[in-house]
């Protein structure tokens, strides 16, 4: 019986078919580097060039053209910093190029790829700082506190603890400041830094909705057209084998296929021309999402809109925030 031949790997398809041997075989080569350099990365094809990707970020890329190779660090940032490194290479902001017979020197290589992380841990220590930041204790002061509803927050965390604050929901917590605090803004306020306090919150998570992310772009078709496409072409946003009836009650199966686990779901309304909402609930998930589609007519095209609340954590957030900046890039090249 005949053996079934092994399906390629993204990155192993792409050196197949480049055709030049001298640029295959120093692409080849450089894979190996960038394996030794960031083990456990995640190997695939990002802009259709081979990509390592580490925490999904984008660290190191190469790609063969016409004549030449090419080394990506996916920043605007890198190439610019090892400026006297590369010197006698082409270069430009976001890369170099280099021959397929002249590999770029293991040292070289090395230095991209750590200068492209240090990138990627200083950005995330900005937006760590950013998180805190958003934090309402931050950003709202002690005297404004105490001058609008007489207690700082010191005060009220402590007030709240002895009240038993920590078994309510966010309603409840509510209810129970406005016998104190006549303005709802304060009360809101005072309930979601409490929450934020006692770990009950997460910055980005809201009360009613959790945790939630858009994703908007506008395409080259008219919103008629948009709203064609999303009633009678289902598998082209969401997904192969897909079926879809858009009236509100209607259930709807997307199939598990690979490297994407199955979707299910239900309908809930449905304003034709213009927008649908509906449960998103993936393999794995304990309890859907909702997830809105919203079409707004341009000048030139329509914007889709993608909006999904109730999503279970923020790394589940950026996953979606992904997943449909990946559809809505399709749909544009289409």
């Amino acid at each position: 019986m005949a053996t079934k031949p092994r399906e390629l790997q993204p990155i192993d398809a792409y050196l197949a078919s480049v055709e030049d041997p001298a640029a295959r075989k120093t692409l080849e080569a450089l894979r190996m580097q960038l394996r030794k350099l960031l083990p456990g990365a995640v190997e695939t094809l990002s802009y259709r060039m081979p990509t390592f990707k580490v925490d999904g970020n984008a660290v190191a890329g190469f790609a063969f053209f016409k004549h030449h190779c090419g080394y990506y660090p996916f920043s605007g940032g890198v190439v610019p910093a090892l400026k006297s490194e590369l010197a006698g290479y082409s270069v430009s902001k976001s890369g170099v190029t280099f021959p397929p017979n002249r590999p770029l020197p293991v040292k070289l290589v090395k230095a991209l790829v750590q200068a492209r992380l240090a990138e990627i841990a200083a950005k995330g220590k900005k937006t760590t700082a950013a998180r805190k930041k958003a934090l309402i204790t931050e950003r709202v002061t002690d005297g404004a506190v105490k001058e609008a509803t007489g207690r700082d927050w010191k005060v009220w965390m402590r007030a709240l603890d002895a009240a038993g604050a920590s078994a309510l929901n966010h309603k409840q917590l509510v209810a129970h400041l406005a016998r104190e605090v006549e303005s709802s803004w304060w009360q809101q306020s005072i309930a979601v830094a409490y929450e934020q306090a006692r770990g009950k919150r997460v910055v980005g998570e809201t009360a009613d909705t959790g945790f939630q992310v858009g994703v908007v772009r506008t395409l080259p078709m008219s919103a008629p057209e948009l709203w064609e496409l999303l009633t009678q072409q289902a598998e082209r946003w969401l997904g192969a084998g897909a079926k879809l009836e858009l009236e509100p009650g209607k259930g709807f199966e997307v199939p598990k296929r690979r490297g994407a686990p199955g979707v299910r779901g239900e309908i809930r309304v449905v304003k034709p021309g213009q927008r649908v909402r509906m449960t998103w609930q993936p393999d794995g998930w304990k309890k859907p999402a909702t997830l809105q589609l919203t079409l707004v007519p341009k000048a030139r095209g329509a914007s889709f809109h993608v909006h999904m609340e109730k999503l279970p954590d923020a790394e589940t957030r950026e996953e979606m925030r992904e997943h449909w900046s990946k559809v809505l890039g399709s749909l544009a090249k289409d």
